[in-house]
């Protein structure tokens, strides 16, 4: 494509193409580079296409672009000379590649020019070599060109470190917002923004984490509130850790956090501050009917058994989080009781469905197969299927068997593969520890489905079935 966009295409489509290029993501050339010497469709033939004309000196912006991805060397040295000859911006990522090059003699030249774009274009430079040269750094002569970007960003014109602090690449705003942390060149709002608003987690724990240790020297408690907005909950949880020390208000507020690392700083503040979060949690319900799905989490997380008779009325929670949340909290303080959870179940939120199978699970013996055979039929939701599925499989091998070998011989039924798949399981790694075989109507029963299912299964896995089972054919 790029060869042909180079004969064949005008001078608004080449150039167009150039500057896409150039902007690329870095995992493009990468690929670019690699299928030019080892990919399909002859794509050597490509880039030795591109070196004859480079070597008659008729090659184009693009076709030296492919020639400096040639498997020979000598041609990705001479694509090299030319792209530093013609000054050009877009040839950056392709120069960042070959700084990091096998071979000493391309290695070399790619550097020199990298280095002379550096220095006389900083900014434009930065922005250009580093996502490529960040994404091949870990090569053995990957290095050279991420740590001259590092030297650039630390000690070159502040348009550089801006340049890079505004990448899309996340890797090249990581570098600079690493170099300007530790060089000092970032100011308090500028962090304080990163840490609040950058797209990449990474960026915002950095920089939060270097507000919280500035804030704390200075006693400046409003940086750390400001941080309590974020949306990220890491964030959140070292800025109420952080404020641990200020007061309650802060961590007890922060008990009713949406996610479970805040709620944890948030209890363990208030624990050291002498009261017991769970009394607190308690009190919640009261103020709030109904109780935000975070109270219910935060009871289930720090109450006991006496909390189970309250949590179990919010099993009928308006929000599908709250009655999942009420499903985890009762689980976690030990009450998996079959009776008020089986109707949740059929549940048409699957994240409710799941936790109740979660603690269902913990005891499937006490929930009868006659309740469970119905939610397999189509009319139920995919999750309420599968759901009772699992907990018809934990109820021992005769159960297991018997269901998927009714699911096998139903080939349209969404858990038909599961039921062939689970037949096919038993038999390999199941069969040795079923320390009783089934007996009399049992026996028979198994015996008819798996004459039925036989189609589906194949004769041999219906024998081997037969011979684990101790039926006789």
């Amino acid at each position: 494509m790029l060869l042909v966009v180079g004969r064949h295409g005008g001078a608004d489509l080449i150039a167009h193409a150039a500057r896409v290029l150039a902007a690329a993501d870095p995992r493009m050339w990468l690929t670019v580079d690699l299928s030019a010497r080892r990919g399909p469709w002859n794509a050597a033939r490509w880039t030795g296409a591109a070196a004859r004309l480079l070597a008659a000196g008729r090659a184009g912006p693009l076709e030296v672009l492919l020639a400096a991805c040639h498997p020979d060397g000598f041609v990705r040295e001479a694509a090299v000379a030319v792209l530093g000859e013609r000054d050009d911006a877009t040839a950056l990522p392709v120069l960042a590649l070959r700084a990091a090059d096998w071979v000493p003699e391309v290695r070399d030249r790619a550097r020199r020019e990298c280095g002379r774009r550096l220095d006389r274009a900083p900014a434009e430079a930065v922005a250009l070599l580093s996502p490529v040269a960040l994404a091949v750094s870990a090569r053995h002569e990957g290095r050279w060109l991420a740590d001259a970007l590092a030297d650039v960003l630390r000690d070159g014109p502040p348009t550089a470190l801006a340049a890079a602090l505004a990448a899309e690449d996340r890797r090249t705003r990581r570098l600079a917002h690493a170099v300007g942390l530790d060089t000092g060149r970032l100011d308090a709002d500028r962090v304080l923004r990163a840490a609040r608003t950058d797209p990449d987690l990474p960026i915002r724990r950095m920089c939060a984490q270097a507000a919280i240790r500035a804030a704390k020297a200075g006693g400046d408690h409003d940086v750390l509130r400001r941080l309590l907005a974020s949306g990220t909950a890491s964030v959140r949880a070292d800025a109420v850790r952080a404020l641990a020390g200020a007061g309650g208000a802060v961590a007890t507020e922060a008990l009713a956090d949406r996610s479970a690392l805040v709620r944890a700083a948030a209890q363990a503040a208030v624990l050291r501050a002498g009261t017991d979060p769970a009394t607190r949690y308690r009190a919640l319900p009261a103020d709030q009917r109904p109780p935000r799905p975070s109270v219910i989490a935060g009871l289930g997380e720090t109450g006991n058994r006496s909390d189970t008779d309250p949590l179990r009325l919010w099993l009928a929670h308006p929000s599908s989080r709250g009655r999942a949340e009420a499903v985890r909290a009762l689980r976690r303080l030990g009450d998996t009781s079959a009776q008020p959870l089986l109707p949740l179940l059929t549940d048409p939120v699957p994240s409710v469905t799941r936790q109740v199978l979660l603690s269902l699970l913990r005891q499937p013996g006490t929930v009868a197969e006659h309740s469970l055979r119905p939610l397999l039929r189509r009319a139920h939701p995919p999750h309420v299927q599968r759901a009772a599925y699992r907990l018809l499989r934990a109820q021992g091998t005769r159960t297991r068997i018997g269901v998927d070998l009714e699911l096998a011989d139903e080939p349209g039924h969404p858990l038909h593969a599961d039921a062939l798949a689970d037949l096919a399981d038993w038999p390999a790694h199941d069969a040795a520890t079923a320390y009783s075989t089934p007996a009399g109507s049992h026996a028979a029963e198994l015996s008819a489905l798996i004459t039925r299912a036989e189609s589906a299964l194949g004769p041999g896995r219906a024998r081997l079935l037969r011979f684990h089972l101790g039926l006789t054919t």
